[in-house]
């Protein structure tokens, strides 16, 4: 039993658990080495080696708690910025900004994230904001990033929505996209037996994430606009008093803009960031995406520890690649899955 077994299995095993002194009780070293059958001694040598590396944080008590960092930080939004804490109430008040923790939050983003921080706390709705950038690049997940952000700041309530329309899914059908987005009444075409309300109401008083707003057609942009300015729409078919709701409302997109959107759209967006490709952020950034986010999900996938040498790292960082995250993860995966044919054989 190594130290890399042993954090595998705390990952695994904090997974899904309330962070209380109860949930988290056998989280020390002597019930540790009895679940795994160990001696204490070996079990407490190696978790003090990954205190040291700044893998897991201790909880100071009767026993001590040893807790993954990666869990702490990627599903509870901890900071946890010192190695040691006095009690579980303490690390859990050390909670992080949701997005100072983005890789390039200090670098290729910092800009882009100030202006985000601006549009989505703005009085009132916020800002409509547009994420501009290629395929895999993270603008769904910076979308997320935000509504998390807005709750943990008190701009939004905690049981704020998110939802997330993808445009591409109905782009072939623009009076049905229209339908989604802002309901319709019972009549309004062919089908709609009863009246149903669109993304729009459902949002109210949260965030909407319209994924792929270049495949919006002319007519929905129009209907969208119209809802920027004054807050107010109708559904498809109807034609009584205007419709309100308070949302805030995130596009991305992947296309030149001048070619997809009406001008008089895009003068309603104030605020548009590009979010840099993987190729085009510095070393550091690039590195950072590689080990932390799928090296150690294939690892636990394989059930067996993986070490990087250098000329895989170097051969990382060489590669442009298309898709971005998603070309990254997929070459990840080929690298891993030819090692473990290798082992195997």
């Amino acid at each position: 039993m190594n130290k890399e077994s042993i954090f595998r299995q705390l990952e695994q095993r904090i997974a899904g658990r309330a962070l209380t002194a109860e949930a988290l009780g056998e989280f020390n070293a002597m019930a540790i080495a009895d679940s795994l059958k160990q001696k204490r001694s070996i079990i407490s040598h190696h978790l003090n080696n990954l205190h040291r590396e700044q893998r897991v944080v201790k909880v100071n008590g009767r026993p001590v708690l040893f807790l993954p960092v990666t869990v702490l930080r990627d599903h509870h939004r901890l900071a946890v910025r010192h190695g040691e804490y006095a009690s579980i109430q303490a690390l859990c008040a050390d909670r992080q900004d949701s997005l100072a923790q983005l890789i390039g939050a200090q670098g290729s983003l910092q800009e882009a994230l100030r202006q985000c921080k601006a549009a989505i706390s703005y009085p009132g709705a916020g800002l409509p904001l547009l994420l501009r950038g290629p395929t895999g690049t993270g603008k769904s997940f910076l979308a997320r990033q935000l509504w998390h952000y807005a709750i943990d700041e008190g701009i939004l309530p905690a049981d704020a929505p998110f939802t997330v329309f993808n445009c591409a899914e109905y782009a072939n059908n623009p009076e049905l996209l229209t339908s989604k987005l802002f309901g319709h009444a019972k009549g309004a075409f062919t089908g709609a037996d009863k009246a149903v309300p669109g993304l729009i109401e459902t949002s109210n008083g949260g965030v909407l994430f319209i994924d792929e707003v270049h495949r919006l057609p002319p007519e929905g942009q129009e209907k969208l606009f119209h809802f920027m300015d004054n807050g107010s729409w109708r559904r498809l078919g109807e034609s009584a008093d205007e419709r309100s709701a308070t949302v805030r409302l995130i596009f991305a997109s992947t296309e030149d803009l001048e070619k997809h959107f009406l001008a008089t759209f895009i003068r309603r967006i104030p605020v548009i960031v590009k979010i840099l490709p993987i190729a085009e952020r510095g070393q550091f950034e690039r590195l950072a995406f590689y080990p932390p986010l799928f090296f150690r999900r294939e690892a636990q996938r394989l059930n067996h520890d993986l070490a990087l040498d250098g000329e895989i790292v170097s051969q990382l960082m060489r590669e442009t690649l298309e898709g971005n995250v998603g070309g990254l993860e997929n070459l990840i995966r080929n690298i891993c899955a030819s090692a473990w044919t290798f082992w195997r054989t």
